[in-house]
């Protein structure tokens, strides 16, 4: 999944509860421009992000949190 010019973060999201707010969340950070690609797991309450150096990660919370979900953490 991890490209060359590209960085990865380990979002800590609470909320998801399900397949389908995996999917609720993933969706909306890839229509983030500069989000290459997003992997949810509610079990763990972690996105796996992988992005453009010049994004700016303000957007990833607002983008979370618009869809309904609580952004806790990126590491």
């Amino acid at each position: 999944m991890f490209n060359i010019g590209s960085k990865k973060k380990i979002l800590t999201v609470e909320g998801m509860t399900c397949h389908h707010c995996e999917m609720t969340v993933e969706k909306a950070l890839l229509n983030i421009d500069g989000v290459k690609a997003a992997k949810a797991d509610h079990s763990t309450n972690t996105v796996e992000v992988q992005y453009k150096p010049d994004l700016n990660m303000d957007q990833v919370k607002e983008k979370i949190e618009k869809v309904g979900y609580k952004f806790i953490s990126a590491n």
